[in-house]
């Protein structure tokens, strides 16, 4: 037996690359396709260029470090974030611009591809590199102007990538189940995410991400992938 599973392990290793890109692309019937997580192809269009503008903390040698780990973190993620989401027609940005500076207000925002942190943001959480990823995320979402974008997906989306996917090992707090909501965002929503995708479909991120990229959302979609709608799914969510 041993001698078997050496020669079907070496014939499995032995796959090309184009037969196990073939594997991995499920047809949409296949009674497997919902236990496996999907990735997108390499995005269109030319490599992307990281920028770092440290104009604004070139006073401080600890914040000017930070922000450099901060540009390898993006460099090393960016091709990952794209695959995880829906990017197979998306064209990649020339480059994305990470600036530090000091009385943002709030510990990052993002617009297009610009993405800026506050300076007393990581002087206070230093190990924060996760506020790097959501922020990635959203230049990479780059979603339309459309009436079927609620932000509370948007947001969830973002830290779904950067809690299940970037730091998953850290701890995080329990969903308050007497208040909470789906519509809250951020760690809330990534948690739903989270628990759909193991419990009913693995490519429902990348279903949502989808609608979202062509303005097609709806709360259709949910039922769609899982046959429950959003506030029955909320409801067993809570009791699981």
């Amino acid at each position: 037996m041993h001698s078997r599973h050496s020669f079907i392990a070496a014939s499995l290793l032995g796959l090309t690359m184009a037969a196990a890109i073939s594997l991995g692309m499920r047809a949409a019937d296949d009674p497997f396709a919902r236990f496996m997580a999907p990735l997108a192809a390499e995005p269109a269009g030319s490599s992307t260029t990281i920028v770092l503008d440290m104009s604004g903390i070139a006073d401080s040698p600890a914040l000017m470090q930070w922000a450099s780990d901060a540009g390898k973190v993006c460099a090393e993620w960016y091709p990952l974030v794209c695959r995880f989401l829906a990017t197979d027609e998306w064209t990649r940005p020339k480059e994305i611009v990470l600036v530090f500076r000091r009385g943002l207000g709030v510990p990052a925002l993002t617009g297009g591809n610009r993405m800026e942190f506050d300076a007393q943001w990581i002087t206070d959480h230093p190990d924060d590199f996760g506020v790097v990823i959501h922020e990635l995320t959203h230049v990479i979402q780059a979603y339309p102007a459309s009436d079927n974008k609620p932000g509370w997906l948007v947001e969830g989306i973002a830290d779904y990538i950067r809690l299940w996917k970037y730091e998953p090992e850290v701890p995080r707090p329990q969903i308050d189940r007497a208040n909470s909501k789906w519509t809250e965002g951020y760690r809330t929503t990534a948690a739903f995410l989270a628990w759909g995708c193991a419990r009913y479909d693995r490519r429902l991120v990348r279903v949502l991400d989808k609608a979202l990229r062509s303005g097609t959302y709806s709360e259709e979609i949910w039922k769609q992938v899982t046959g429950k709608g959003l506030e029955e799914l909320w409801a067993q969510f809570v009791r699981e």
